[in-house]
C-alpha cells in the first residue's frame, strides 16, 4: 500500500509534548531514557493501520501513521531551545558526514535526517506546535492525584504557555498512569485504581502504562537501545547525545539529570515493548486522531465563514480596501492581524488558524483540501507583505500538489507509477518551489546558508524520487543549495549530480552531472571535507575522460593532484598530473607547463618511498607516447639509400644488373639489402631512427635517451644526453648501434627521462600483418610476428662507403661537369673489381672510357645497338681495408628537370670471387634548360639529295651562351661540322643554314625499307611470343660525316639512347621495354642529328678564356630531311589479304590479351611506320628572270616551259601524269585578275616513270598572240608510288587482283602504293611588246 515517504510523514507528523512527574522521569531514566518522550520514541511510527476522515467525511485506512514526542519544557517553557541554532546544524550535519567514509554513502541521508528533524519552532508553520499534551504520572508518586492536578495546572491560565502565536490551549490533552513494576511490584491493582480516578476527573483519554518488568538485562534491551541510539528514528537526540552537547537536546541535561548512560531499556521485557507500541496507538487511533478531525471540521467552518464575507470574496482587493488592519495595533487592543513590528500574526486571527488548519489537514492526509487553503492563505500573507508565511504557505502549497499524485493514494497497488506529471503540471509544481526557494534566499545574505530552502528542497525531493519524477530535479537541488560553501550545500549539489542522469538515457545528463560534481568538490574542499571532495571530482573525471571536453577534465586532474599532494598520496598526484600531459591541440600555449612543474615536486617527494614508487610503477605511465612506433626505423648503410618510395627504382637497378652480369664467380640472387630481412656485420654499424613528437604545448628535454635490444648482451649503443623539444616538435632521432658478434637483435624498448626527472619506458613492439588463414584467425584478430625492427647480425663482410663529390645541385642540359667518386673500404676484407651502374645510363662516365680507343680507327661507325643498361667498370684495382681511391667521373644530363640518380657500386671480395656485394649512390639535382633548338628542313629543286637545315636557336637561360659548332650525324646525309661562335644573350634567338646532301653510296649499301625489323613486327603480329622474336641488327651504323670520339661519342649515344627508347614507347606501348633493345636499331638510317657544342661564361669571365666555362652539348634527334615512307605497307597488304581471305586468327582466352594485341597491330600498321608523303617536287622554268620581250607586230610567240619533276625518296620509284590545262578563250582568270590563262599547245597529258632519287625535266610550250601577264599555273600532277614487279610477280598479283576484288592495282607490271595530286599554284610570266623604231 503506497504511502508519501516516511521522511516527509516523519518530519511533519503530529508533535505530542509529554509533561511527566519526577517520579516517572527516574522510571525512565534507569532505561538509560531522560524523560517519556524519549522511552515512547522508537515506536512513534509503529502505529499502522489508521483509519481517517477527509474533510468530506470520506474513511480512508493509511499504512502509517507516526508521531514526534518531545518535552514540554522544550517546547512551551523555553521554545528557543527547542531546536538548534543553524550555525550548529551545520556544523553537525558537516561532523558527522566528515566522519562517514564517502564510500557508505551516508551523506545524503544524515544531512536529510538532520535537516528535517531540525525544523525550528515558529510562528508562520505550525508542524512543530504539539498538537497534544500527555501528562504522565506514576503510581511511585505519593499523592499522584495532586501531583497530576499540579502539572495539569501548569498548562492552562496564567502557568500556562505565554508564546502569542502559539496556541497551547486548544489541544488534546492526555493523561497515562505509569506503573514502574521495579518499583511497585507486579500488583496493578492500585495503577487501576488511579486510571479509575483519572478518567473520573479528566476524561477518558488516559491510559495505564506498566514498564521495568525485567530483572537482568537481555538481548531485546540491546535491540531497544540501538534502535533508540539511531540516527534515523531520533536524528537530533542521537546527534546531542554523540556529540555531548546539550544544546541540542530536547531534554536538556541537568545537574538532578546527568548525561545517558550507554544502556538503554535494559529493565524493558517484550510485554513492555508491546505496552509503549500499544500506548502509543492507542493515542493515535482513539484520541488524537478524532480529536483532529473534529478540529479540522470546526475550524473549516470558521475558515469558510470568513471566506464567505466581502473581503473573502474580493481576495486581496476586498482585504485591502475594506478588510486592512493597522500595521501597529492600537494600546488596550488585542491584535487580530499581521503584526509587521514582530513578524507574526496572533493566534486570535483568522490567518493563523487557517495555517492550523491546513497544517492539521495536511496532517491528516488531505492534501487536497490541505493545498486549498495554503493557495488561499499565500495569497493573504503576499497581501500583508508576511515574506516568511507566505514563502511557507507556497512550498506546502506545491507540496500539497506533489502529494496528490495517485502513486500516494492508499487504493493504489504499490508498484512504481507507470505515467508521470504532464510538461504543465511538474512545471507548475516546480514553480511554486522554485518561488519559495527564492523568497528563503532573497531575504538573507547570499554566503549564508538557508536550512528552511534545503529542507523544502528535500520534502519535494523525497517525492520526486518516490513517483520517479527527475525533470530538472537536478537543477531544482542545486537552486535550494544556494550559493553558501558548506556541507549541506555540497551533499544537495552531489544528490543533484546522481539526479542528472536518472530518469532518461543513459547518455543524457552526463555533462550536467559532471559539472554539478565538480561544483560539490569545490564545496567540500572549501568546508574542509578534502575526501569527498575527491570523490566527486573523480567520479566527474570519469565522465570527462570520455568526452571531448578536455578543458575541464584538466580542471579536475589539476584539483585531484593538487589535493593528493597535499595529502602526501605522491603517486596518487603523480598519476593525476600524468593525465595533464596528454596532448591538447586545442589548449592554451605554454598551459601544461604549470602542471610538469607540480608533477617534478610530485615525484620529488614519491621517489623518498620506494616501496610506494615501485608498486605504482606500472600506472605511472606518459598518456601520449612521445614516440612513434610506426616511424620507427632501422637503417643500415646500404638499405638507408634503397629505401623510401623509391624502392621499385632500386629493385630495376637491381634487376638490370643482374640481367647484364659479365663479371667473374656466381651471379648472387640479389644485391641489394632484403626489405623484410634487415642484416649487418659484425662491428658495422647501424642506425635507430626514433621520431620523437612533444605532447606538450610547452617546451619539454628527453635526457638520457637509449634504446634496447633483445638479447642485450653482444651490442653497443649509444646514449644520448639531451634533446630538447619545442612545443608539439617533431624530431628524427638517430642513435648509433654497433653489434659485437654475430646474433639475432630485436629492438624492444626505448627508455628515456621526460624532462630530466620522470623515467620512461616505451615499448617498440609492432603487430605484423593480419593472419586470415583459419577460422579462428579469421574470427579473432590475430596478427604475425613483425620483423621489421629485427636485425640479422652476420659475421663480418665486405664494407664500401661511396661518395660522390664536386658535381653541383644545379647543371645546365648538356653540361659537362668534372667530379669524383670517392670509395672507402670500412671493412675487415680487401675489395675488388669495382663496377657502377645507374638509373639514368650514360649520365656518368669516368676519364678511362673517354680515353678508350675502341672507337678511334678509321671506320666512321657507331654501335646501332639499343644496349641494355649494364654495369660499367669504375676501378679495376684492389682496394683494400681502410684505403680511400678518388676516380674522376664526367657528368652530363640531357633531360632537363629534377633528377634523382640513382646508383649502384657493385664489388666482390678480393679473397672470394663469389662473395659479391653492393653499395648505393644517390644523388640529387636539378637539370635546367639553356637553349631551345628548332629545327625545319627546306628541301631544293636543283638537284636530288640536298637541302638546308634551318636552326632556330633561342637562349632561354639567364647568362649568356656561346654556340661553339654545329655538327651533323647521320649514316646517309652528310651535313658539315660548323663553328659557329655566335654569343646569344638570354632571351635572344638566331636563326642559321646548314646544307645537307644525299650519301647515295652508303644509301645503297644499307636496308633502308628494314626489312629484318617488319619481318619480326609480323610475327608479334601473328602471335609469336615477343620472347620468341628478335631481329638480326647490324651492331655497327656507318656515319656519313665525321666520326665521333671520346666524351662526344658518349654523350651522343647517351642522348640517342634516351631518345630512342621514349620514341619507340610511345609508338609502341605494348613492348617492354626490355624488348625493344631486340627488335629496334638505335639510328634509323635516314635520320639526322644535330649536335650543338655550347659554351656558358659566367660574367666574370664572359669576356676571357678562364676555367669557369662550362660547357656542353645538346642533341637534335631523328630529323628527316627526305621525305617518309611506308615501312609496313606490304605487311600491312598481307593482313588485309588474310582477313579477307577468312583465315582464323590466334584465338586467347583473356579479353586483356585481346586488347593488347589490338593496340600492337594498331601501332605497328597504323603507326609511325605507316606515314608516307608525297616524295615528289616540281619546279617550272619560262624565260629568265620571268619575262619575255617580243615583236607582236610579227605575230604571236611560242614561249617554251619546262617541269623539272624530282622524286626525292631514296627508296620508291613514283609514276606521274602531269594535265596540263586547255586553252582558253578567256583573257582573265577566274580570281578576276587580268591575269591570262596560259594556252598550251602540243601534247596536253604527259606521262613518266622516276627511280628513286631521280629527276627529269618536260618541256612545253604556250602560244601567246599579245602582251599579258601569263599565268602558268592551273596544270595538274597526279603521284603514284609503287614498286615494280617481275613477270613471275606480275602473275600472281593478277590472280591476287581477282581473289581479293581489285584490291591490288596492277598495270604493265606496277604494283601501286599510294597517290597524291595537285594543282599547279600561281607563276606569272610577262610578255612584253617590243617596239622597233
Amino acid at each position: 500500500m503506497p504511502s508519501p515517504p516516511l521522511s516527509i510523514v516523519q518530519s511533519l507528523s503530529p508533535r505530542i509534548a509529554v509533561l511527566q512527574s519526577e517520579d516517572v522521569i527516574q522510571s525512565c531514566e534507569a532505561n538509560g531514557c531522560r524523560g517519556l518522550e524519549e522511552l515512547l520514541r522508537p515506536w512513534e511510527g509503529g502505529t499502522e493501520r489508521v483509519s481517517i476522515l477527509s474533510t468530506t467525511l470520506t474513511p480512508t485506512i493509511h499504512p502509517t501513521f507516526p508521531l514526534r514526542f518531545v518535552s514540554y519544557d522544550s517546547v512551551y517553557v523555553n521554545p528557543g531551545l527547542s531546536s538548534p541554532q543553524p550555525d550548529v546544524v551545520v556544523d553537525l550535519i558537516g561532523s558527522f558526514v566528515g566522519a562517514k567514509k564517502p564510500d557508505d554513502e551516508q551523506h545524503y541521508p544524515l544531512t536529510r535526517s538532520l535537516l528535517l528533524s531540525s525544523r525550528p519552532l515558529a510562528g508562520h508553520e505550525t508542524f512543530n506546535h504539539p498538537v497534544g499534551i500527555l501528562f504522565a504520572v506514576s503510581t511511585a508518586t505519593p499523592d499522584p492525584m495532586g501531583t497530576l492536578n499540579q502539572l495539569h495546572a501548569h498548562t492552562v491560565g496564567a502557568n500556562g504557555p505565554n508564546v502569542p502565536w502559539m496556541d497551547g490551549s486548544t489541544v488534546l490533552r492526555f493523561y497515562v498512569v505509569v506503573h514502574d513494576v521495579s518499583m511497585m511490584g507486579s500488583d496493578v491493582t492500585p495503577a487501576h485504581e488511579l486510571l479509575a480516578n483519572v478518567k473520573k476527573a479528566y476524561g477518558p483519554h488516559s491510559t495505564l502504562l506498566m514498564i521495568n518488568s525485567q530483572a537482568n538485562p537481555s538481548a531485546l534491551s540491546q535491540v531497544y537501545a540501538s534502535a533508540l541510539a539511531s540516527l534515523t528514528l531520533s536524528p537530533m537526540a542521537a546527534a546531542s547525545a554523540s556529540l555531548g552537547d546539550s544544546s541540542v537536546s530536547e531534554t536538556p541535561a541537568t545537574p538532578s539529570r546527568p548525561p545517558r548512560k550507554k544502556l538503554y531499556g535494559t529493565k524493558l521485557t517484550a510485554d513492555d515493548t508491546q505496552r509503549l507500541a500499544a500506548l502509543v496507538r492507542e493515542l493515535v487511533g482513539q484520541s488524537l486522531v478524532p480529536w483532529m478531525e473534529a478540529r479540522v471540521r470546526e475550524w473549516n467552518e470558521v475558515y469558510h465563514a470568513n471566506r464567505r464575507g466581502i473581503t473573502g470574496r474580493l481576495f486581496g482587493a476586498g482585504r485591502k480596501f475594506f478588510g486592512s488592519r493597522p500595521n501597529s495595533p492600537a494600546p488596550g487592543t488585542t491584535p487580530t492581524g499581521y503584526n509587521t513590528v514582530k513578524g507574526y500574526y496572533p493566534t486570535t486571527a483568522v490567518e493563523a488558524l487557517s495555517r492550523r488548519l491546513a497544517d492539521f489537514a495536511f496532517m491528516l492526509r488531505d492534501y487536497k483540501f490541505a493545498g486549498s487553503v495554503y493557495d488561499s492563505l499565500r495569497k493573504d500573507f503576499a497581501q500583508d507583505r508576511a515574506w516568511r508565511y507566505a514563502a511557507a504557505a507556497t512550498e506546502m502549497y506545491g507540496l500539497c500538489l506533489l502529494l496528490s499524485h495517485n502513486y500516494f493514494l492508499p487504493s493504489s497497488p504499490p508498484t512504481m507509477p507507470n505515467t508521470t506529471f504532464t510538461n504543465l503540471q511538474h512545471a507548475e509544481i516546480s514553480s511554486w518551489l522554485e518561488q519559495a526557494v527564492t523568497a528563503y534566499h532573497q531575504h538573507a545574505p547570499a554566503t549564508q546558508i538557508q536550512l528552511d530552502a534545503l529542507r523544502v528542497t528535500v520534502l519535494y525531493y523525497e517525492a520526486w524520487k518516490a513517483i520517479g519524477e527527475w525533470r530538472g530535479v537536478g537543477a531544482a537541488l542545486v537552486k535550494g543549495a544556494g550559493e553558501a560553501d558548506e556541507v549541506p550545500s555540497a551533499v544537495m549539489i552531489e544528490e543533484a549530480a546522481a539526479a542528472d542522469v536518472k530518469g532518461g538515457k543513459s547518455n543524457v545528463g552526463k555533462r550536467r552531472r559532471a559539472f554539478h560534481l565538480v561544483l560539490a568538490a569545490r564545496r567540500y574542499e572549501t568546508a574542509g571535507l578534502k575526501t569527498y571532495s575527491r570523490r566527486c571530482l573523480e567520479r566527474a573525471s570519469q565522465i570527462y575522460r570520455d568526452s571531448p571536453w578536455t578543458a575541464a577534465q584538466d580542471r579536475i586532474e589539476y584539483s585531484l593532484g593538487r589535493q593528493a599532494y597535499t595529502l602526501g598520496e605522491s603517486d596518487v598526484a603523480v598519476e593525476h598530473f600524468l593525465r595533464l600531459l596528454r596532448r591538447e591541440d586545442t589548449g592554451v600555449p605554454g598551459s601544461q607547463g604549470g602542471p610538469l612543474q607540480d608533477m617534478a615536486l610530485a615525484y620529488e617527494q614519491l621517489s623518498a618511498h620506494p616501496e610506494q614508487l615501485a608498486a605504482s610503477a606500472d600506472r605511472l605511465q606518459l598518456p601520449t607516447p612521445v614516440f612513434d612506433v610506426k616511424k620507427t626505423r632501422i637503417s643500415t648503410p646500404l638499405g638507408a639509400s634503397t629505401a623510401g618510395p623509391s624502392r621499385d627504382r632500386w629493385n630495376d637497378l637491381e634487376t638490370q644488373t643482374l640481367n647484364t652480369w659479365d663479371r667473374k664467380g656466381k651471379k648472387p640472387m640479389t644485391l641489394l639489402p632484403d626489405e623484410r630481412r634487415i642484416s649487418v656485420g659484425v662491428d658495422e654499424t647501424f642506425q635507430v631512427q626514433l621520431v620523437a613528437t612533444n605532447p606538450l604545448n610547452a617546451p619539454s628535454v628527453l635526457s638520457d635517451l637509449t634504446v634496447t635490444f633483445d638479447p642485450s648482451d653482444n651490442v653497443e649503443v649509444d646514449t644520448i644526453d639531451e634533446v630538447p623539444l619545442e612545443p608539439y616538435e617533431t624530431r628524427v632521432i638517430s642513435l648509433s648501434v654497433t653489434p659485437t658478434s654475430a646474433t639475432t637483435l630485436k629492438l624492444s624498448q626505448v627508455t628515456f627521462l621526460f624532462h630530466r626527472f620522470f623515467p620512461c619506458v616505451q615499448e617498440l613492439q609492432r603487430k605484423g600483418r593480419r593472419l586470415h588463414t583459419t577460422k579462428a584467425q579469421k574470427l579473432t584478430p590475430t596478427y604475425a610476428e613483425d620483423t621489421s625492427l629485427t636485425i640479422h647480425v652476420a659475421p663480418s663482410r665486405a664494407i664500401l662507403g661511396v661518395d660522390i663529390t664536386d658535381i653541383p645541385e644545379t647543371v645546365y642540359a648538356g653540361q659537362e661537369v668534372e667530379g669524383s667518386i670517392k670509395i672507402v673500404n670500412r671493412g675487415k676484407v680487401a675489395v675488388q673489381d669495382l663496377r657502377m651502374i645507374w638509373n639514368h645510363p650514360g649520365v656518368i662516365s669516368t676519364r678511362a672510357v673517354q680515353n678508350d680507343t675502341k672507337h678511334s680507327d678509321t671506320h666512321n661507325g657507331i654501335p646501332n645497338i639499343i644496349a641494355p643498361n649494364s654495369s660499367v667498370l669504375l676501378h679495376a684495382d684492389t682496394v683494400s681495408p681502410g684505403e680511400e681511391a678518388n676516380i674522376p667521373i664526367v657528368f652530363s644530363a640531357h633531360q632537363s628537370g629534377p633528377m634523382d640518380l640513382l646508383g649502384l657500386i657493385v664489388f666482390s671480395d678480393a679473397n672470394n670471387e663469389d662473395a659479391v656485394s653492393a653499395s648505393s649512390l644517390v644523388l640529387y639535382l636539378k637539370v635546367i634548360p639553356v637553349l631551345n633548338v628548332k629545327a625545319s628542313v627546306q628541301r631544293t629543286s636543283q638537284r636530288n639529295g640536298e637541302g638546308m637545315i634551318i636552326l632556330e636557336t633561342m637562349n632561354i637561360s639567364s647568362e649568356a651562351v656561346r654556340i661553339e659548332a654545329i655538327t651533323g650525324v647521320s649514316p646517309v646525309w652528310i651535313m658539315d661540322s660548323t663553328a659557329v661562335g655566335h654569343e646569344v644573350l638570354p632571351n635572344q634567338i638566331v636563326r642559321s643554314i646548314h646544307p645537307f646532301t644525299y650519301d647515295k653510296a652508303i644509301g645503297d649499301q644499307l636496308d633502308l625499307n628494314q626489312n629484318a625489323l617488319i619481318t619480326s613486327l609480323g610475327r608479334l603480329i601473328a602471335g609469336q611470343p615477343i620472347d620468341e622474336v628478335s631481329t638480326e641488327l647490324e651492331r655497327t651504323m656507318p656515319l656519313a660525316s665525321t666520326a665521333l670520339r671520346g666524351e662526344a661519342l658518349r654523350s651522343y649515344l647517351s642522348s640517342r639512347r634516351l631518345h630512342r627508347l621514349a620514341q619507340l614507347h610511345s609508338a609502341f606501348p605494348t613492348i617492354h621495354s626490355r624488348s625493344l633493345g631486340t627488335l629496334f636499331q638505335l639510328v634509323e638510317p635516314l635520320d639526322l642529328d644535330i649536335l650543338i657544342s655550347y659554351s656558358v661564361l659566367s660574367e666574370s669571365a664572359s669576356n676571357s678564356e678562364s676555367e669557369d666555362r662550362r660547357q656542353g652539348t645538346l642533341a637534335l634527334h631523328s630529323i628527316r630531311p627526305s621525305p617518309s615512307f611506308s615501312l609496313v605497307d606490304g605487311l600491312k597488304k598481307e593482313v588485309d589479304l588474310a582477313i579477307a581471305s577468312g583465315s582464323k586468327s590466334v584465338r586467347t582466352m583473356y579479353e586483356e590479351t585481346s586488347r593488347l594485341r589490338q593496340v600492337l597491330m594498331d601501332s605497328v600498321l597504323e603507326g609511325t611506320l605507316s606515314v608516307e608523303e608525297d616524295p615528289v617536287v616540281v619546279a617550272l622554268k619560262a624565260a629568265q628572270r620571268g619575262r619575255v620581250v617580243h615583236d607582236f607586230s610579227q605575230g604571236p610567240i611560242k614561249v617554251p616551259v619546262i617541269f623539272s619533276i624530282r622524286n626525292q625518296s631514296p627508296v620508291l620509284p613514283v609514276r606521274y601524269i602531269l594535265n596540263l590545262p586547255p586553252p582558253s578563250t578567256s583573257t582573265k582568270s577566274g580570281s578576276g585578275t587580268t591575269h591570262t590563262p596560259a594556252s598550251y599547245i602540243g601534247d596536253l597529258s604527259v606521262r613518266g616513270q622516276l627511280d628513286p632519287a631521280e629527276a627529269c625535266e618536260r618541256q612545253c610550250e604556250i602560244w601567246v598572240n599579245e602582251p599579258c601577264l601569263v599565268n602558268l599555273g592551273g596544270w595538274e600532277l597526279l603521284v603514284e608510288t609503287g614498286v615494280p614487279l617481275s613477270e613471275e610477280q606480275t602473275t600472281q598479283s593478277q590472280g591476287q587482283t581477282q581473289d581479293v576484288n581489285g584490291q591490288a592495282q596492277i598495270n604493265d607490271a606496277w604494283q601501286a602504293r599510294r597517290r597524291w595530286s595537285r594543282i599547279g599554284r600561281e607563276k606569272l610570266l610577262e610578255v612584253r611588246n617590243e617596239v622597233r623604231s
